[in-house]
């Protein structure tokens, strides 16, 4: 009983971040940050952001320097601490403050100091337990924000890569798909402790079982993993989304050097990795175990997660089935256990990566417990071995194909970067009741339009007439009475897609606008008419 007053604060504090998490649940990326709790928390108590944004082209080691000194002040204005790697391709950061309003202000300040952070997925964690506040702020410098080894010249592009980010709740359907396959990004020892678990009936997982990522290149480029992604729809997680930008345009890459030798149906990663899934899904969803964080948090659940090792008194009554083989567990006893603690590290030949020792086991202290090997040196498991591939030679050649081999004129970069930004800024915009719809025939009537987006009865359709001709050249708003219904529509597209014969059409929000006064617009004339067959 006198535990009691701790029980139920902790259960508050669980309450007030589920909350959180259902605040910050949709990416913010081009949009406004989510509102912080509407009241503050009796109890000391911690917000985290996690963040991280590529520059390219990369910057300047003169701005880099400037971004550093920015961050620097903004974090001493607004009393934010944590740490970061710094590169001329961009930032990488995990910062806590104790207090929300302070948090918002430093990112709103990062906004303002540089357009460039518009693009950046704040993911921000309010409600979090005090211990897991950082007494001061660390940014180091790095060649990468990832240590994949693409340092420069190596590094596949983002801004050619064919990979999409969805959110969350779609990344959550395209998992149900038998013709998909999802690549854990992370690595084994995070892996062991948790991971999606898709549906049956629906994708295959796949684990590269990798050390470091490091071996990612080499999995990727090995044969055994081209059969696995051939002709599949390739979806990749990690922990916030950053491991998945450079293995995502790194697979991009390996399709277009191929010649048409090898193809996927397309390649996804979830918006802000598992960290916004399971602020979507508080149930977990197809999520199963704890996510393995490197902040003073450690580790990260769902909030209806029962314990992965089946100690929870949820697990005895039925226990899901897809868990059962997430069973992690002490390297020294071989007990059940879930949770790393203790900075015990496997002594296999150059291994060194975090094993599991159970509270019991590491009692004794480390000289008590002899060798300890992880799992995959103890399956005798190694990528090391594998050739590394010639990434540079391999992105050359895809510029080449594309007609970019050729010396560009200075500017090039920047306006392929802004393009960008454009293109994401139209994905990202807020739902509206105005959608917009590209590449459609120049004969289409509107009436297929609607039944190629699948749940548009009753939409206006308002043809996009060329300034000068008059002319419509393939594309058209849709007006919906209702926003629920135009987001319907859009998630559908998103992970169904939609075309109108054989043709994908490109589907996204517009900015929200009035209908056009003719009901319904007249159909306007094409640039010409087709004949009939030869």
């Amino acid at each position: 009983r006198a535990r009691a007053p701790r029980v139920a604060g902790e259960g508050r504090r669980q309450m007030v971040a589920a909350a959180a998490a259902e605040r910050n649940a949709q990416s913010v990326a081009f949009r406004p940050l989510p509102a912080p709790p509407p009241s503050p928390s009796p109890e000391p108590s911690t917000s985290i952001v996690l963040f991280y944004q590529y520059a390219e082209p990369p910057w300047s080691e003169a701005h880099l320097k400037r971004v550093l000194a920015e961050v620097q002040r903004l974090a001493a204005e607004h009393a934010v601490t944590g740490r970061g790697r710094a590169a001329t391709e961009g930032l990488n950061c995990t910062l806590t403050s104790a207090c929300p309003h302070a948090m918002r202000a430093f990112c709103m300040g990062l906004r303002a100091f540089d357009p460039l952070f518009e693009r950046t997925d704040f993911k921000i964690s309010d409600g979090e337990p005090a211990h897991a506040l950082f007494k001061r702020l660390t940014m180091r410098r790095t060649e990468e924000l990832v240590a994949y080894g693409l340092g420069r010249e190596r590094a596949p592009s983002l801004l050619s890569s064919s990979a999409r980010h969805v959110e969350a709740h779609q990344y959550h359907r395209l998992m149900e798909d038998p013709e998909a396959v999802v690549i854990d990004v992370r690595n084994a020892y995070e892996t062991d402790i948790g991971r999606m678990v898709p549906p049956e009936g629906g994708a295959t997982l796949l684990d590269p079982k990798m050390r470091n990522s490091r071996e990612f290149p080499k999995w990727l480029h090995s044969t055994e993993a081209k059969e696995q992604l051939a002709g599949k729809k390739v979806l990749m997680y990690c922990t916030g989304g950053i491991r998945c930008e450079r293995a995502s345009a790194l697979l991009s890459q390996m399709e277009k050097a191929s010649s048409g030798e090898f193809a996927t149906q397309g390649i996804s990663m979830v918006q802000g990795g598992i960290d916004r899934y399971l602020k979507t899904f508080p149930d977990g969803g197809h999520w199963r175990g704890k996510n393995y964080l490197f902040d003073r948090r450690e580790e990260q659940t769902s909030v209806a997660q029962v314990d992965v090792v089946g100690k929870a008194a949820g697990a005895a009554a039925g226990e899901d089935e897809r868990a059962r083989e997430i069973r992690p567990a002490c390297v020294a006893c071989g007990m059940a256990c879930d949770t790393y603690k203790g900075d015990f590290k496997c002594v296999g030949n150059g291994c060194g990566v975090p094993v599991i020792v159970c509270e019991r086991c590491a009692s004794g202290g480390k000289r008590g417990l002899g060798e300890l090997r992880c799992p995959l040196c103890l399956r005798g498991h190694d990528l090391r071995a594998l050739p590394m591939p010639d990434l540079a030679r391999q992105k050359r050649a895809v510029a080449a194909a594309r007609g970019s081999g050729k010396k560009r004129k200075g500017g090039d970069s920047e306006r392929a970067a802004q393009r960008e930004a454009k293109r994401l800024a139209k994905e990202r915009r807020a739902p509206s009741r105005r959608v917009f719809v590209g590449r459609v025939p120049l004969t289409a009537e509107a009436d297929a339009v609607r039944a190629a987006l699948g749940g548009a009865k009753g939409a206006l359709v308002e043809w996009l007439l060329d300034r000068d001709t008059s002319l419509f050249y393939g594309s058209v708003f849709c007006h919906f009475a209702t926003r629920a219904a135009a987001s319907a529509v859009v998630d559908r597209v998103a992970v169904d897609g939609a075309n109108i014969g054989g043709r994908a059409l490109r589907v996204a929000y517009a900015i929200d606008g009035e209908p056009p006064a003719d009901r319904p617009p007249p159909r306007p004339p094409v640039p010409a008419v087709p004949g009939p067959a030869a």
